[in-house]
């Protein structure tokens, strides 16, 4: 008879995260996830600044008359943003000056729950594989299929205790 594996549980108590709490985090979920699908079009080469300007048949010294800079600013800035060193409010700023909307997206690669779930299988894999290579040293070992099962189980206990567990250090204060 195989012996069971007894893992630490992440099960926190079920009372603890209020209704508010979820309910908020899945707001945040759904707003993320509905940038996903969204096409965001890539920034061209001579940066976004540049190409609106040209596309008005603006000088750079008439977008510096309007945003209250010189013209060597204008210039500086829109290398800057062609090689990604310029800040949002820089952005911000040209943007309204070119009559322009200014957006910043982080667009997700794929669903937030996705990125959980293979998070949470990834460090459930961990200490699984570090129990059951202990276990084999003790002459315990599980097979295979357990292995997936209790993999599976850890799984759901990380992304039910979410957060820290999720996101936080392993116990060697190694980011994961």
């Amino acid at each position: 008879m195989e012996n069971e594996v007894t893992m630490y549980s992440f099960r926190s108590n079920p009372h603890k995260q209020q209704p508010v709490k979820k309910t908020v985090l899945r707001q945040y979920r759904e707003l993320v996830d509905a940038v996903k699908g969204t096409l965001i079009p890539s920034i061209p080469k001579e940066g976004w600044i540049r190409t609106v300007r040209k596309a008005l048949d603006m000088s750079g010294a008439q977008l510096a008359d309007r945003a209250g800079m010189t013209r060597n600013r204008i210039s500086v800035l829109e290398r800057r943003e062609a090689d990604g060193d310029i800040t949002l409010n820089q952005l911000k700023q040209l943007a309204e000056a070119l009559d322009c909307d200014f957006s910043y997206t982080l667009k997700p690669k794929k669903a937030v729950s996705d990125t959980m779930q293979e998070r949470a299988l990834m460090i459930a894999t961990i200490e699984v594989k570090k129990a059951s290579k202990n276990m084999f040293l003790e002459a315990q070992s599980v097979s295979k299929e357990k292995e997936n099962i209790l993999i599976s189980e850890l799984a759901e206990e990380i992304m039910r205790a979410g957060g820290r567990k999720l996101w936080g250090k392993n116990k060697e204060d190694k980011v994961i």
